[in-house]
């Protein structure tokens, strides 16, 4: 049963910093007696995403707190992809985004008669790359091993050649542009399909708010630009300031400072679970 408000730890303040932590020392002995202590975690991510950390969380002996902020839904208007859908062969590489855009998009590849034989793919992340073997039973062609970003994709040797090349990108209704811009720098003719959209989760903003008023959760997890923008639509900005964040990225880090958070913003140094607990546990310890 998911541990109440009312039996949570206080808050721990510290100062504004940034502490980046790397994982080349996971899986040694030197951390494997090292808890999380019954540190309080709000977990922020999708229902349906949320469940690897909140049990990640659990065994390294802290508590997660489960607030989803975000609903994915199939993006609207997927009938108008179907030309493109229809056409797949026409295309040299298809790149997905995220393990969402692995999802939403080979559903629609399916009902489209499925991957051309030579057509080749590639992932922003592994846990992306894990979903797509999944779900298709092949293993993506190009992926990033460390940087697991548009920056790390875009630095593979297999995408710096592509001019005359036909590129799809599978994500959500709204994301970055900086993947198809350098590629159609490189001269590639590159088309999204956007086959997912984040909605704002129905969310109880005076439970949310009263449990970080009377400092409940320790740290607040954040994952996405969109689930940052609607916590801070629901909660005071004057409760958030002070919380400590972990997030996976710099551009997270950056988006929290320009709201004013002066709490310490832990940036894991990897966009995966394994990283986000990684970087709670020697935060917890030092």
């Amino acid at each position: 049963m998911q541990p109440t408000l009312d039996r949570c730890w206080p808050m721990i303040c510290c100062p504004v910093a940034r502490t980046r932590f790397w994982l080349n020392c996971m899986h040694t002995d030197q951390f494997v007696d090292e808890k999380l202590q019954g540190l309080k975690v709000m977990i922020t991510r999708p229902e349906h995403q949320a469940g690897e950390l909140q049990q990640r969380v659990t065994e390294a002996g802290g508590i997660p707190y489960m607030y989803p902020l975000l609903s994915i839904q199939p993006a609207a208007g997927l009938q108008s992809l179907a030309s493109i859908l229809n056409h797949l062969d026409h295309f040299h590489l298809a790149i997905f985004v995220s393990p969402n855009a692995v999802t939403f998009g080979m559903e629609l590849i399916h009902a489209h008669g499925g991957l051309p034989l030579d057509m080749r793919t590639a992932t922003v992340g592994q846990s992306s790359a894990q979903v797509f073997r999944q779900l298709s039973g092949f293993d993506v062609d190009h992926c990033p091993e460390t940087e697991f970003s548009s920056e790390g994709l875009l630095a593979l040797p297999a995408l710096q050649q592509v001019r005359g090349q036909r590129i799809l990108i599978f994500r959500g209704q709204s994301g970055r542009e900086k993947l198809a811009d350098s590629l159609r720098q490189r001269g590639a003719d590159v088309h999204y399909m956007p086959v997912y959209q984040r909605l704002p989760a129905k969310c109880d903003a005076g439970q949310l708010g009263g449990a970080i008023q009377q400092r409940k959760i320790d740290i607040i997890s954040l994952t996405s630009r969109e689930a940052l923008n609607h916590l801070f639509s629901l909660v005071e900005a004057e409760l958030l300031t002070a919380m400590p964040f972990v997030v996976i990225n710099e551009r997270l880090a950056r988006h929290l400072r320009e709201q004013g958070v002066r709490g310490e913003i832990l940036v894991s140094p990897q966009a995966s679970d394994a990283g986000i607990l990684e970087t709670l546990r020697q935060w917890r310890n030092q």
